[in-house]
């Protein structure tokens, strides 16, 4: 989900000024004790979630303190580093917390907490959330919470329009009843389709007026307009939201490399190759430590893959894998370096690979394929010497995947970086991928995107592609290959194509990662892959995520 940047333009370049005279200062002696000094006076304790002097207090700390410790952390920029582990506040004594001594931000920490994908108790997260928006209307993220748990949950968009609805303009030719009563009507439950074509008739009527729209509300409409299915008029909103982005960020210095990975991912999003290397060449952001170092390093290996060059990842994973050596990572080069490599993808198209897949080096899947018929064979092989999985499909079904990988049935099992903070002690055949692809302003990579950009680190010969459609094929999945997958509604897995991801940037960068040279697609991966971006949505849009509302 986005962050809203409206009216943060200031405060960015403003709290960037004081980080970085902070730094500056404590690098004088005795330096640090004034910055500390000042940071512990203007830190309002217990409540920084809530208030600005939480922040500033948070903004000084950070420049004086050193984390020296040697266990693999995660950093939502540069993925698994170097750091000092800690134990995380209990999620019940969060959510205890909240409910006992009401406030805003006690509720907003303990959605948080519940919100994360070990975690993953989205209904909690979401009770929260409207606590919270109770206590405070005003702090957005409320709002931001409320939408994107209300589609992963209950799905009621009576409830969640309830609620975003304070984000319409108030004043000015956007204000306009007309416009909002048509909007409105987008989300009923089932809205008819005159009132769909109305409603998409009267945002396009305003075309790029409606940039001027706060930045959550965009995103709302593109999320409930995908869910109706339609996906081209979804993304002009999210083109919006990109250049809006860029408006924000452009020219200041920046508080953190989250607003630098925010910005580059908005070029990228907008597909500005100019603007996106020159953005990544001279990032106005003040270095603090090795870690934010290593984060530019990292987003710039990203600008690099983005413009067909692998080589930059490749040589960044190596070195991080030299700094910190990671458990899976001797297996991983083994079977990935040098090797050519069949990744293949979920979709239920009907082609024959079978004997093409099992002539590569290593076979690799989005999940293990335990004992195939004779006639999946024929289609995608037998073999699984490593699978990926998202957090979800991991945790519902470890014991099932500890089993095949203890019987040999896979060489390794790939999950996602975050997950390092979960598990103290991973089993011998889990690998959690080091860092993902992250030119995003929003969203997160989609399953065959985030496989390939994970082997690319390992520097394969050839990567080949078979059965995946990115949901410009008849059906969402093969059958059984997820349960609550096809459809959207309450509780349904689809629901996180939409809310989590954006297919149409996914489209993109695979067009992107295709232009390295490493990467040959077979059959609908191929002829979907050789589509312009307008051809593909309407294909999105007449297949099943276009007919998800049904």
């Amino acid at each position: 989900m986005a962050l809203s940047l409206h009216g943060l333009r200031g405060k960015i370049a403003a709290a960037a000024v004081v980080k970085s005279a902070a730094w500056r200062l404590g690098r004088v002696p005795g330096g640090a004790r004034v910055v500390n000094t000042v940071a512990s006076r203007v830190d309002p304790g217990g409540e920084a979630t809530d208030s600005y002097r939480g922040l500033l207090a948070g903004l000084l700390y950070d420049t004086t303190q050193h984390d020296d410790g040697h266990e693999p952390v995660y950093d939502p920029v540069a993925g698994i580093v170097v750091g000092t582990a800690t134990s995380p506040t209990p999620v019940s004594e969060l959510s205890e917390a909240a409910y006992s001594y009401p406030t805003a931000g006690k509720h907003l920490a303990a959605a948080a907490a519940y919100r994360k994908p070990y975690v993953a108790d989205f209904d909690a997260a979401y009770r929260h959330y409207e606590r919270a928006h109770r206590l405070n209307p005003n702090d957005l993220r409320t709002v931001e919470g409320i939408v994107t748990l209300g589609a992963r949950t209950h799905y009621d968009w009576r409830r969640i329009w309830g609620h975003a609805v304070q984000l319409k303009p108030r004043s000015g030719r956007l204000a306009d009843q007309q416009l909002w009563e048509a909007v409105g009507r987008l989300f009923r439950q089932e809205p008819s389709a005159d009132a769909l074509a109305d409603a998409v008739a009267a945002l396009e009527a305003r075309g790029d007026e409606l940039a001027h729209l706060h930045q959550l509300m965009l995103d709302v409409l593109s999320i409930r307009l995908q869910f109706l299915g339609q996906f081209r008029p979804a993304f002009a909103l999210r083109a919006l939201m990109a250049r809006n982005r860029v408006t924000e960020l452009r020219g200041i210095p920046l508080e953190s490399t989250l607003w630098l990975r925010h910005l580059l991912g908005a070029h990228a999003y907008l597909q500005d190759d100019e603007q996106l290397v020159a953005a990544a060449d001279r990032p106005r952001v003040t270095v603090l430590n090795r870690r934010v170092e290593t984060q530019v390093e990292k987003l710039r290996a990203d600008v690099a893959l983005f413009r067909g060059d692998a080589r930059p990842v490749a040589e960044h994973a190596r070195q991080r894998r030299s700094d910190l050596p990671l458990p899976g990572d001797d297996r991983m080069e083994q079977l990935v370096t040098g090797s050519r490599i069949a990744v293949v993808g979920p979709a239920a198209a009907e082609e024959q690979f079978g004997e093409q897949i099992e002539d590569h080096d290593v076979v690799v899947r989005t999940r293990h394929l335990a004992a195939p018929t004779a006639e999946q064979a024929a289609r995608v092989g037998s073999r699984t010497d490593m699978a990926y999985y998202s957090g979800r499909d991991l945790w519902e079904g470890y014991e099932p995947i500890a089993a095949a990988a203890e019987a040999g049935e896979i060489q390794l099992a790939v999950t996602r970086p975050f997950y390092v903070d979960a598990m103290a002690e991973p089993p011998s055949w889990l690998r959690f991928a080091r860092f993902e692809y992250g030119l995003y302003f929003r969203g997160a990579p989609q399953g065959i995107q985030r496989i390939i950009y994970d082997l690319l680190q390992f520097q394969p010969a050839q990567i080949s592609v078979f059965h995946a459609d990115f949901y410009a094929g008849e059906h969402a999945a093969v059958p059984g290959y997820r349960a609550g997958y096809g459809g959207f509604g309450p509780y349904a897995a689809t629901n996180d194509v939409v809310v989590m991801h954006d297919v149409a940037y996914e489209f993109r960068v695979m067009q992107k990662l295709m232009g390295t040279g490493l990467i040959t697609a077979y059959g609908a991966a191929a002829e979907v892959l050789q589509l312009n971006e307008g051809a593909y949505l309407q294909r999105v849009e007449q297949g099943p995520l276009g007919r998800g509302r049904n």
